[in-house]
């Protein structure tokens, strides 16, 4: 989704450490698709048969990278050996570059459209995480009221500044909208181990059919990592997901998870809510250079969420 680096970009004594790590000469990568960061994200494949899944990224090739990957890393660190996650090799810090290594997790980013039964997959490996995550076992991480609400304040901010291309529908109902979003934000407050920055390709599937015990899900990517509700993950994902022609039945998935964790329904309605107005107020802003298709999935992401509010609303 941006050009990141690679391990042709490494220079020599970065290359001779990560060697060290694999275990031998590295034979073969292969990058790894999503993401909007300049960071490197690549499987290195050694001469002794190792796999290593590696984040490389240096200061100038993006602050926020940087920091984001150093976030990831002391989450990792602290990650319990039951959740669905690669578990952490190295971290390395070496001249300018700051990188991260984990275990190469197996499996694909899911289909898309996305297919019910990876869905469903996805959604009870969520509950694995919750499972092996609560009470939340990183100190010092933010709330995801914390992390999360400002972003979902978005609809305050329309509504001081409406865009000019503001769809009728919201237009009629911001006020509604406003006061949705500050109840989600109070709904997804909590002490589970969140993710908070769930997509598709923040996640690794092992197809399940014809298995007695199913697929496998790695949740990767932790640089948004945050502390709280135990459904604030499945709405994340849940807000993602496009469908078309509502073949996947996302309101009524999202239904589900609240009903089997006994919330109302209306929390799904708000969070939803505050989402939306986060794509809505981020959809117009200055398009980024160094991440050319960021504001392209900011579009993208406010009109399908558009039809999903609408849908738990009327």
């Amino acid at each position: 989704m941006t050009l990141r680096l690679t391990w042709s970009d490494f220079p020599d004594r970065l290359r001779a450490r990560l060697e060290e790590v694999l275990g031998g000469p590295v034979v073969g990568t292969h990058s790894c698709r999503g993401g909007f960061s300049s960071s490197s994200a690549e499987i290195l494949r050694s001469s002794a048969g190792r796999r290593l899944f590696v984040k490389a990224v240096r200061e100038q090739d993006n602050p926020g990278s940087m920091r984001l990957n150093r976030a990831e890393a002391t989450v990792l660190e602290q990650m319990p050996d039951a959740a669905p996650v690669p578990a952490l090799v190295a971290v390395i810090e070496q001249d300018e570059w700051f990188v991260l290594v984990t275990e190469a997790a197996p499996g694909e980013l899911p289909a898309e459209p996305w297919d019910p039964a990876q869905l469903d997959q996805v959604l009870a490996a969520f509950d694995a995480l919750q499972d092996a995550t609560t009470p939340c076992p990183v100190p010092g991480l933010p709330s995801v009221a914390e992390s999360l609400g400002p972003d979902m304040l978005g609809f305050d901010r329309v509504a001081e500044d409406p865009p000019t291309n503001l769809d009728p529908w919201l237009a009629a109902r911001l006020d509604e909208l406003r006061a949705a979003a500050r109840r989600g934000i109070h709904a997804l407050d909590g002490d589970t181990l969140c993710h908070s920055d769930v997509r598709a390709d923040n996640l690794l599937i092992v197809d399940g059919s014809g298995h007695i015990d199913g697929g496998e899900v790695s949740i990767v990517d932790w640089a948004w990592a945050s502390r709280g509700s135990r459904v604030a993950d499945a709405l994340q994902l849940l807000s993602s997901v496009e469908d078309v022609g509502g073949t996947l039945a996302v309101n009524a998935r999202a239904d589900a998870v609240l009903d089997a964790h006994g919330l109302p329904r209306q929390v799904g309605s708000d969070v939803f809510a505050g989402i939306l107005g986060f794509f809505v107020d981020a959809s117009r802003w200055p398009r980024d250079p160094s991440l050319p298709l960021l504001q392209q999935h900011r579009i993208q992401r406010r009109d399908s969420l558009l039809a999903l509010v609408r849908e738990r609303w009327e």
